[in-house]
This record gives C-alpha cells, structure tokens and sequence, in this order.
C-alpha cells in the first residue's frame, strides 16, 4: 500500500456486482492493482468484506479515501 498512484474505478449506478468484480479482475490481470479492498452485501444483507494484504489500519486509510471520493464527486 506504499504506492502513491491512484486508479480511478467507474462510479455506476448500473454496475451489477458481477460486471464490477468482472472490471476489477480485468484491471488485476494487467497488474493495475497492488491491493484491494472490496465491501458489499449479501443476500441477507449482511456486510461482507475481503482485502488482499492490508492491516486493518491500511483499510480503515483506503475507506477514507473512498468516501472522500464518494461525498467529492470523484477523481478530478
């Protein structure tokens, strides 16, 4: 989590979570991803959240980022 770039991830509403998980195994096949954090619900509407390789500090920094980046509107 040492790298200072920043890969921007289309924010859509009609994104089913197949179609994201599809857009993101794409960009990890490349090697456009160092570490990942994902969050989401399940059918019982129980949270479930999977990282790669982060402390729960890294993780609780990366949620920060993205609600940054959620309440501004996105990357500029």
């Amino acid at each position: 989590m040492n790298n200072k770039n920043v890969i921007s991830l289309p924010a859509s509403e009609n994104f089913t979570p197949d179609l994201a998980v599809k857009h993101v195994m794409s960009l990890c096949e490349v090697g456009q991803l160092a570490d990942i954090l994902m969050v989401g619900y399940d059918n019982d509407n129980e949270l479930i959240v999977f990282s790669s390789r982060m402390s729960r500090a890294e993780a609780v920094f990366l949620l920060e980022k993205a609600k940054d980046w959620a309440m501004n509107g996105g990357m500029k």
